[in-house]
Parts: C-alpha cells; sequence; structure tokens
C-alpha cells in the first residue's frame, strides 16, 4: 500500500465520518426529539423507546442502536462474508459511539426548546431530512455504509434476487409504516406519524441522489432526421451543448439517416422540439429525462 492509496483511504473515511456525524446530529437533535420515523434502526429506535426505556434510564438510543447494530454486523458477517464485515464494522460502532457522545453532553431540545408549537414539526421535519439526507449522502458516496438496515437490505437483496434499491425502500416503508400502530391498551393507528415519516423518507432520498448521482434533472433529445447538420448548427447556436451523431436505418423502409442526441436543460428542450418541425418537417423527435449524468455533457 503507497502513500497515495492510504492518503485515499484516510480521506474517505474521514467523508464517511463526517456523513455519520450529520446523521447523529440530525437524529437526536431533531428526529428523536420530535419523534419521527424514517425508517432504519434509528426509526425502529424511535417506535421502541417507550419500551426499552421502562428498562432504566440507562438504556438510552445509543444503547439500543449498538444492539440493533452489532446483531445486524454480526449477522452480515456470516451470510455477506468476511470482506462485508470489515467494512461495515466502522459505521456500525461509530454511529452509536456519536449518538452516546451527544447523549452525556447536550441537550436534545437545544434548536427546537425555542420553536413555536405551530412550527415545531415543519421545522424538525426540513431539518431532519437536510442533516439525514447529507449524511447519508456523504457516506453512500464515499462506498460507505452507516451499518444497521443496510445490512439487513444487503442480506435480502442477495437472497432474494432484488434490487438493493428495492430493498432499501423496502424496509424503510415498512418501518414508517409501523409507527403509525400505537400498542397499547386502546388500539390506534396515528396517520400523522406515517405522512412525517413518507414525507421525510422522500426528501432524505432526494438529497441522496442530489450528493451520490448529482443528480440535476436535464432533458435528453433524440432526434432522427435527414438533415442532422442543420440541427446540430440550431442546436450549437441555442444552446451551445455538444451532440453526438448515431447511424440509425429504418427497420421497415430499410432508409438510412442519422439520429441527434443532445443533453440538455428543461428549458433548452423546448426551445429545440418547439422549432425542430421549421428545420425538418418529417423528423422524429422523443425526449427523455436525464438524471445521472458522468462526464461532460456540454
Amino acid at each position: 500500500m503507497n502513500k497515495e492509496y492510504l492518503k485515499k483511504r484516510f480521506i474517505q473515511y474521514l467523508f464517511i465520518a463526517l456523513g455519520v456525524i450529520l446523521l447523529d446530529f440530525g437524529f437526536y437533535f431533531f428526529t428523536n426529539p420530535a419523534k419521527l420515523v424514517f425508517g432504519g434502526t434509528m426509526g425502529l429506535s424511535v417506535i421502541l423507546e417507550p419500551y426499552y426505556s421502562k428498562l432504566g434510564t440507562w438504556f438510552t438510543s445509543s444503547i439500543f442502536l449498538w444492539i440493533a447494530n452489532g446483531i445486524a454486523l454480526i449477522v452480515g458477517g456470516i451470510m455477506l462474508g468476511k470482506d462485508f464485515f470489515l467494512k461495515t464494522i466502522f459505521s456500525t460502532a461509530f454511529s452509536p459511539l456519536v449518538v452516546f457522545i451527544f447523549e452525556r453532553t447536550c441537550d436534545p431540545n437545544f434548536f427546537m426548546k425555542e420553536v413555536s408549537i405551530g412550527g415545531y414539526y415543519p421545522i424538525a421535519i426540513i431539518c431532519s431530512i437536510v442533516t439525514s439526507g447529507c449524511g447519508l449522502g456523504l457516506a453512500l458516496k464515499n462506498n460507505g455504509s452507516t451499518g444497521g438496515m443496510d445490512v439487513i437490505q444487503k442480506i435480502l437483496s442477495k437472497y432474494l434476487h432484488v434490487p438493493y434499491s428495492k430493498t432499501m425502500y423496502f424496509t424503510d416503508w415498512v418501518i414508517v409504516i409501523a409507527s403509525g400502530f400505537a400498542f397499547t391498551p386502546t388500539f390506534s393507528y396515528h396517520i400523522e406519524t406515517v405522512i412525517y415519516g413518507i414525507i421525510g423518507v422522500y426528501g432524505i432520498s432526494l438529497i441522496i441522489d442530489v450528493i451520490v448521482l448529482r443528480a440535476k434533472v436535464r432533458r435528453t433529445a433524440y432526434i432522427i432526421t435527414e438533415k442532422p447538420e442543420e440541427i446540430r448548427d440550431f442546436i450549437y447556436a441555442k444552446t451551445d451543448r455538444g451532440v453526438t451523431f448515431v447511424d440509425a436505418y429504418g427497420g421497415y423502409t430499410g432508409n438510412k439517416k442519422t439520429m441527434v442526441v443532445c443533453t440538455m436543460e428543461k428549458n433548452e428542450a423546448y426551445k429545440i422540439t418547439e422549432s425542430l418541425n421549421e428545420i425538418d418537417p418529417h423528423a422524429f423527435c422523443y425526449v427523455s429525462t436525464t438524471r445521472e449524468i458522468v462526464g461532460d455533457y456540454l
């Protein structure tokens, strides 16, 4: 292992640690005080707190997270292998440790105690989404894991042959839906908690997409035409975007044409499609939504 590799790994783990701290910061100061449930082991911690807190004041959220993450880590090591175990152990141990430090040093209501009753939940939801989304995004962007439910999601993905993204949403939605149940003698279901959870999961996923995929929604136009040069020149003049020419053949007629491919901003796509008929009335065009772009699309 050379110095460059060690430096790269150090920076990677530094960003993973920062992501975990942001995630725990949001959980301790906003999510947990407001009793919001966005999935994961932290969501389970909020749901089960009324029950495990009866064991004594020593049994706090950090203790629950250590136990839950530890069990998940051991199961993951058995079912996913040694490499996964070693890669996950850092976040699995570090995340509850950060919560534990917050519990011993900070008032969980420090930021929310002066917030009005009417603004309490909107502020808590927004702050939770931003901190959790940024934290998870940083960890995932640097090939990290926050442990806990991530392990269960990967086990389900591997053994049920289901894409990881689907198992991730499945477990989160199950926990969010379960958060509405009140397991008391007077059984009830609180839809308010579930709605807050749905908003949170959706908002966090958007932020993760922006950080991990640099996802700003754009449009890609595919134009099949006999006048590719004229369309290219028009795109250059109106949008200053690059284009790609692809040879295309009619499946029925066998006629040779050219497909002009260009990725652009949404408003730029409107300019192209509105004027396309003037350049080539026989051109065929379809525009698709593009979320992930790697490299320079200009």
